[in-house]
């Protein structure tokens, strides 16, 4: 017989590994919203960018470019600018990143702006572009998934907020409203309800945190299709082509419960101001404006695999802003190793690394 299992959470970590485990096992998912990908992954920056985070992040992302080449994603490109007074961080970026990324380069300045008019010059001391990174289609990837568990025999249950999950006789029953369903194992995808879906379960918190960022959509009075996604060396500023405008976004990271996050007026403006600081954009009138929850652990790595002390309790979170990107690799990652299987980064993303050791009796 097929192991029954509940994944708890229909963003991308989950509907992917749902998609990938189904066919080896009986795969329900609960949604706590009327729809999968309602929170961090509907509201994704959704580009592939090989440059980014840790070794651990790279690694998954790379081992995910031929899906995401296979669905389509275009090359959108992604250039580092850097001001006079922060020249010496490109030399850091290149040391860190450029042996990892064959198609990255430092290129004259006068390329970048004439590639995005309308950043200022004295924004354009020194520049790196990555012919590599992709724009992805956060809906295409989410759809993509869901089809793929319908197809498999799997299921969705949408409006489905777990509150009570407890083990008995070595399965588990999960309560949502006044349904219950039972599993042999329970897969925490929940994302920034991570450490309360594991407290329900019984399993201590790994300190998973959530951080609001914010982003608007501004017209800059041009054809902006063929734009690269441009950033600040040093931070605190990004965009990039949306639907015709360019999306704009201080890449910040304020802490937060976890929550259907809203955009706080305070950062909306700072947002425009930055922008206007950088860009010769007069901003007039803003687009849409949102923002959403990147959840990470302490070491900026998911967390993948069962609960050392908690048995069928298994883990998929902490995929902060990056879980786009990643996740054919960590879908297919994760679902190995539901079925007792291994990775050679398993250990890397143990839950278990966050366990005081156990001193031997």
């Amino acid at each position: 017989m097929q192991p029954r299992v509940v994944i708890i959470g229909g963003g991308i970590a989950g509907l992917s590994c749902a998609a990938a485990a189904v066919g080896r096992a009986a795969v329900t998912v609960l949604e706590a919203e009327l729809q999968p990908g309602y929170h961090s992954s509907g509201r994704s920056a959704a580009v592939y960018i090989e440059a980014y985070m840790n070794d651990v992040v790279h690694a998954l992302t790379v081992a995910s470019l031929a899906h995401h080449r296979a669905r389509g994603a275009r090359p959108i490109g992604d250039v580092t600018i850097a001001d006079a007074a922060h020249t010496h961080l490109i030399d850091a970026y290149l040391a860190r990143w450029e042996p990892l990324c064959a198609t990255m380069r430092e290129v004259p300045p006068a390329e970048i702006l004439a590639r995005v008019p309308v950043l200022r010059p004295d924004q354009v001391a020194r520049a790196v572009l990555d012919t590599g990174s992709l724009s992805l289609d956060a809906h295409g990837l989410l759809d993509g998934y869901r089809r793929q568990l319908v197809a498999g025999g799997g299921r969705i249950v949408n409006n489905a907020r777990v509150h009570r999950i407890e083990r008995q006789a070595g399965s588990w029953r999960v309560a949502f409203g006044e349904h219950a369903v039972d599993a042999d194992i329970v897969v925490d995808a929940a994302g920034a309800w991570g450490d309360e879906i594991a407290v329900l379960a019984g399993a201590a918190p790994l300190g998973l945190q959530p951080l609001r960022r914010t982003a608007i959509l501004v017209d800059a009075g041009q054809d902006v299709a063929t734009w690269p996604m441009v950033h600040r060396v040093q931070g605190g500023l990004y965009f990039k082509p949306e639907a015709g405008q360019l999306m704009v976004s201080l890449a910040d990271e304020t802490p937060s419960p976890p929550c259907d996050a809203q955009p706080e007026e305070l950062d909306v403006a700072m947002i425009v101001e930055r922008f206007q600081e950088s860009t010769t954009v007069e901003v007039r009138r803003l687009g849409q404006t949102w923002a959403g929850l990147r959840t990470f652990l302490p070491d900026e790595i998911p967390a993948v695999g069962f609960d050392d002390q908690v048995p069928g309790f298994f883990w998929l979170v902490g995929q902060g802003g990056f879980g786009m990107q990643t996740a054919p690799a960590l879908g297919a990652l994760a679902a190995a190793l539901l079925n007792g299987g291994d990775h050679p980064l398993a250990t890397e993303l143990a839950p278990g690394r966050f366990r005081p050791a156990r001193v031997p009796a």
